[in-house]
């Protein structure tokens, strides 16, 4: 079968990782042949350039790009496409508009984030397309958005993403941040690994790293590993909550696998998520963790089992749940151990890889 992978996203997210993702861990199947298509001047085309991958790229000036989607037809066409997946909603939108040309062609669409999905009728009309053949959620969460919007709900699927365990399992602790950042190797590290935007709520993690601050004996600090549009904001925040010191924002880092054995505690604050993969970093890595239940993280996530959950922009139960584990070296032994043994049972690219092949061939013999 050939699969075409759409992305229209300029810069670089966690859709267009997780397509990457999953075209590579189907590479080793022989029966199926892949292809790319993203935008001009992407982050995505750049890293494909030196790959021995087979992609196109389409100029998209707009949302609604006519040279766009004429080049999902020219390749569909030139390639004897069998399948296309969609991996945001705007190439999911584009592919609509032109999917009953090719009336043997399957549809797949990929959605990562339990943001609500309006239920005007533009929206209805969208989702219920009669040539979506499969919606594939990363959490049970994300497919819920869709219960009140499907009229059949038959063709969604939840496949959870995956990571290679032994990646971030048994790492040297290098005190990388401490010798950057001259810090006292005694000081207790308190992280959390996401992009300065609205959906991951970094003032509820400001927050509540003033109550932890406040309430904890010893030296501590944090970071906020991530770039985002909010940095001006988010500055100004913690030097008005008197944290301007005591957080540090990193801006974007590549070397979390060699970061994350000096991070004490990862500490998440988002309020629309799917499950982020960083949680099952956290996990490989034997980091407690302690978020919000935003998305589908409560189903990686039991309380005082695998980690510690708090509700959304409850700074107060962030911070408790925190001390907690900073003052109980047991529970955090508990947790970890827990958290290890379910990231290599559930959330590996091993059982990602089948999924979705099983997922493919399903689609394709439907």
């Amino acid at each position: 079968m050939k699969i075409l992978h759409i992305t229209t996203i300029v810069e670089w997210r966690g859709g267009d990782a997780q397509m990457l993702t999953t075209y590579n861990l189907m590479k080793d199947y022989t029966d199926i042949e892949q292809f790319i298509l993203c935008p001009e001047g992407s982050v995505l085309s750049e890293k494909l350039q030196d790959s021995d991958v087979p992609y196109f790229t389409a100029s998209r000036k707009s949302k609604q790009s006519l040279k766009f989607l004429k080049k999902i037809k020219e390749i569909v066409k030139k390639e004897a496409i069998d399948i296309i997946h969609v991996h945001d909603s705007n190439a999911f939108s584009l592919t609509l508009l032109m999917i009953n040309s090719f009336p043997k062609v399957k549809l797949v669409y990929s959605r990562k984030r339990n943001n609500p999905i309006s239920k005007n009728f533009f929206k209805r009309l969208k989702y219920n397309h009669k040539r979506i053949d499969r919606i594939v959620c990363v959490s049970d969460a994300v497919k819920d958005v869709f219960k009140d919007i499907l009229k059949k709900t038959s063709h969604l699927e939840t496949i959870y993403d995956g990571i290679d365990v032994k990646n971030f399992e048994n790492r040297e602790k290098k005190d990388i941040l401490k010798k950057e950042y001259k810090l006292d190797s005694e000081t207790t590290v308190i992280a959390n690994i996401a992009s300065l935007t609205e959906q991951k709520d970094i003032y509820t993690f400001i927050d509540a790293a003033k109550i932890i601050s406040d309430n904890y004996d010893g030296p501590l600090q944090f970071f906020v590993i991530g770039g985002g549009e909010l940095h001006d904001e988010l500055s100004d925040y913690k030097k008005k909550v008197g944290l301007e010191s005591k957080i540090i924002f990193t801006g974007f880092r590549s070397d979390i696998a060699d970061i994350l054995p000096e991070i004490d505690i990862l500490l998440m604050s988002s309020i629309i998520e799917g499950l982020p993969l960083s949680i099952f970093e956290a996990f490989a890595a034997k980091v407690p963790v302690v978020s919000t239940s935003a998305g589908g993280i409560n189903e990686a996530i039991v309380q005082e089992k695998t980690g510690m959950i708090s509700p959304i922009k409850d700074a107060k139960a962030l911070a408790e749940n925190t001390l907690t584990l900073l003052r109980d070296d047991n529970l955090k032994n508990k947790i970890t151990n827990n958290a290890n043994i379910l990231v290599n049972e559930k959330f590996t690219l091993e059982v990602m890889k089948n999924n979705y092949h099983k997922m493919y061939q399903s689609v394709y013999n439907s």
